[in-house]
């Protein structure tokens, strides 16, 4: 049986560390025998032109259209109750393209749990923040509530699902 080629998104791509956190991950999808794709070595250089970035984007996608699964950490990017907007983006792509999509994140309780600010029930249907903007009423925005299956828990986690869900044969 062919094994499920894996994308994985999220802001680790953004650190330091980026190559090593990435082996690690390759190491741990490869113990659930799955194959991760991986990404260009130049695609954790700066990004220092738009030239530079395009093409970055151009390899990004291929990926995706190459992967089975996308998987993505959508934890709280910075502080707030948005993940990372490229993942956010890159799930956008793999929804349309019919992908398999899973979302990790340690937190799963609902947005206006999770807020740390000021936040009032209103009409007795749900919470605004201080400045009366509503709050998503899952865990995540809802169209990335609908199109993946939310994990709570690290990618481990989300790998574990993934093998539950398809173990028993793939597509």
């Amino acid at each position: 049986m062919e094994k499920i080629k894996l994308y994985l998104s999220g802001p680790d791509r953004l650190k330091k560390n980026a190559e090593e956190l990435f082996k690690k991950k390759k190491e741990l999808c490869e113990k659930y025998g799955f194959e991760l794709l991986e990404y260009p070595k130049d695609l954790y250089k700066a990004k220092d032109s738009l030239e530079n970035n395009e093409r970055i984007a151009k390899q990004r996608l291929e990926l995706i259209r190459e992967c089975d699964v996308l998987i993505a950490d959508t934890i709280d990017f910075r502080s707030f109750l948005e993940p990372y907007s490229e993942s956010a983006f890159e799930l956008g792509i793999g929804f349309g393209l019919f992908k398999k999509l899973y979302c990790y994140m340690p937190d799963t309780r609902l947005c206006h749990e999770r807020y740390s600010g000021t936040k009032t029930l209103k009409d007795g249907k749900g919470y605004v923040d201080e400045n009366g903007i509503g709050f998503e009423p899952g865990p995540v925005n809802l169209m990335l509530e609908y199109g993946a299956k939310l994990v709570k828990g690290d990618l481990e986690d989300a790998l574990k699902t993934v093998a539950a869900d398809f173990g028993k044969g793939w597509k």
